[in-house]
């Protein structure tokens, strides 16, 4: 497909875009479990292992984004692996953009809402609490 990668339907509502033009109807797919498939290799699970807590607790991991997710740890376990530039380059460039697209980097994250709740400062639950 070409042409710019569509926003997903909770950020055209926040942004206000004409309703024709948001999908109300987009699936809803559960939070994914963090049991990692069994075929990664032991470098690329570790990278799951390390990854996958901070994915799900932002909300940017769901059951849909497992093969996917799973690939991103596949590509770091390849540069750990390359021994040729040119083949470390390209792992670089297609992990790279694997992190752009869980929101992985500072700029891409800019650019994306999450939906899990934020963290509650435990000060403030207990101010809450006494009031």
């Amino acid at each position: 497909m070409r042409g710019r990668k569509p926003k997903p339907t909770a950020l055209k509502i926040l942004e206000g875009h004409q309703k024709s033009r948001t999908n109300f109807a987009e699936p809803r797919i559960p939070e994914a479990e963090l049991t990692p498939p069994r075929w990664l290799t032991l470098e690329a699970l570790e990278h799951w292992i390390e990854l996958g807590p901070v994915l799900r607790s932002a909300g940017l991991l769901s059951q849909g984004d497992r093969p996917a997710f799973a690939m991103l740890c596949e590509e770091y376990a390849r540069i750990r692996r390359s021994r040729k530039a040119a083949n470390a380059d390209k792992a670089r460039e297609r992990y790279r953009r694997w992190l752009t697209e869980f929101g992985l980097t500072p700029s891409s994250r800019s650019r994306i809402k999450s939906t899990a709740e934020p963290p509650k400062d435990e000060l403030q639950v207990f101010l809450e609490k006494k009031a």
